[in-house]
């Protein structure tokens, strides 16, 4: 979530002062641009704190109305003015234009560079992206919880009422409220019943978003394919958020798994026993009661596969082994964990026949989530790039990352790119490492993968090598940077 005015005044260090009495401080601040231009709009995106030294404006009433109200037409969240460069103290024909048009302006002081204000603000907004993120997953951890208890929809509708900031309702198949958080919220099913109405010819393919001043909605389908078996309404006095979205995603499929496990029981609830093992470990579910005993937390083996052909073929014949529980991922993948005895002796033989290739792992504690995740995320770089079985417990067969400890690794990985994973650019900066990389350093190549200007790759190059504080020139930079995004933490940084 972004950054208020007030917050970005706040940050330490910079000596930032309001001087302006009318706007709102709490108006969000989602970057920080520079420009000397009378009317820097038409390279603005909106909500961003604009720093100028004033070179091309004076303190003229008129020029000053113009100049403000570009920025408001741009969208501007506030002005911040250098000052000691073109004017010792901001003019007060651009104070009082601000006023008028209630845009705060903020003095940068003489001993703050503009970088310095953008680098507090990108580090700032980076731990907020964070922190939202360790929420958002947090949230998802409790919805899985909920899930497996008894009454778990409405504790599921609950969680997500609280996330959203309002209200959540299960609606069944004929439009009736089966719960609802607060419990009031179910009286309010009739203000749905046309959109609902609306929504059903078109199964679980289509959603509905109702904004109004005071409310914003979210209406989703409920069920796995075909007609909607129910429907899900979500209520929040703001606009929903990326990480209240992720959470409302997960939520869906969960009440989904619920309406239909009457006639799909057995794929639908291994899929949710491997979600609650990568999210909470196997400690957070009754192992035994659901026939895994075989699985012991210290030894089980992590195994992703490609599929030759149809991946829920080859998951349903995992799940038919001793023990075995196993999933289609969304990536096309099938992930199972399985006892050692069973996945290296003959009854996993004809499972394994059926994938292109299958990266097993060495014994994995199901009760480290850590650990666990690191793992399949090595298998399924693994089985993506293998062929037959892959034994990730051979280095003979794994080369050197076979001697790493995944989790050790990731650890490693993340310091290595700290600089970064923290700018806000992370994704677009890694992406391009990754392509230019796998290009063998050939800058026209990794354009082209990209589908980007061979002069855009250059440029985030260097920004890459100024935020990491080395050289990519270096061959053991290259190795070690190979290396670190092979290991890094796909919720962190994911593919451009």
């Amino acid at each position: 979530m972004p950054l208020t005015i007030a917050q970005v005044i706040a940050l330490p260090g910079l000596g930032l002062v309001l001087r302006t009495e009318a706007g709102d401080g709490r108006r969000p601040v989602r970057w920080v641009a520079t420009s000397e231009l009378t009317d820097p709009g038409p390279w603005l995106d909106g909500d961003e704190l604009l720093l100028t030294t004033g070179m091309r404006l004076s303190d003229d009433q008129a020029a000053c109305e113009t100049y403000v109200a570009a920025l408001v037409a741009g969208g501007v969240s506030a002005l911040g003015f250098g000052v000691g460069l073109s004017f010792a103290g901001i003019p007060g024909a651009l104070i009082a234009a601000a006023e008028r048009a209630a845009l705060p302006v903020i003095e940068v002081p003489t001993p703050t560079p503009f970088v310095a204000v953008s680098k507090a603000v990108s580090r700032a907004l980076a731990a907020e992206e964070y922190e939202e993120a360790e929420r958002s997953f947090e949230a998802q951890r409790a919805l899985i919880r909920a899930a497996l208890k008894e009454q778990g929809d409405a504790k599921v509708v609950a969680l997500l009422a609280r996330q959203a900031g309002g209200f959540a309702m299960l609606v069944d198949a004929g439009g009736a409220a089966v719960c609802a958080t607060p419990a009031a919220a179910a009286r309010r099913i009739d203000e749905f019943t046309l959109e609902i109405e609306r929504l059903r010819p078109r199964g679980v393919l289509a959603s509905s978003a109702i904004a109004t001043a005071e409310e914003h909605v979210a209406i989703v389908p409920l069920g796995l394919r075909g007609s909607a078996r129910g429907f899900l309404v979500v209520g929040s006095p703001r606009a929903l958020r990326a990480s209240d979205i992720a959470v409302m995603n997960l939520a869906t499929s969960l009440l989904s798994w619920g309406m239909v496990r009457g006639l799909d029981r057995g794929q639908a609830w291994n899929r949710l026993a491997i979600d609650v093992i990568r999210r909470e470990g196997s400690g957070a579910i009754p192992m035994a009661d659901l026939g895994l005993g075989g699985l012991e937390r210290d030894r089980a083996r992590i195994i992703v596969m490609t599929p030759m052909d149809d991946a829920a073929e080859l998951a349903s014949m995992l799940n038919a082994l001793p023990s075995g529980i196993a999933a289609v991922l969304d990536d096309g993948k099938v992930l199972a964990f399985l006892p050692p005895s069973v996945a290296t002796g003959h009854e996993s033989a004809h499972a394994f026949a059926a994938a292109r290739c299958a990266a097993v792992s060495g014994p994995v504690d199901l009760g480290d989530p850590r650990a666990v995740e690191a793992m399949i995320e090595r298998a399924g770089r693994a089985a993506a790039r293998g062929a037959g079985v892959v034994r990730l417990d051979d280095p003979a067969q794994t080369g050197l990352a076979g001697l790493i400890d995944p989790v050790s690794g990731r650890a490693w990985a993340h310091t290595a790119l700290l600089g970064v994973l923290a700018s806000g650019e992370a994704t677009q900066l890694l992406g391009t490492l990754r392509a230019w990389l796998d290009n063998h350093g050939q800058i026209d190549a990794t354009g082209v993968a990209l589908g980007v200007h061979r002069h855009t790759v250059r440029h985030r190059l260097r920004r890459a090598e100024s935020l990491l504080g080395v050289s990519l020139d270096a061959a053991s930079v290259r190795a070690e940077l190979w290396f670190a995004l092979e290991n890094v933490d796909s919720r962190l940084a994911g593919p451009e």
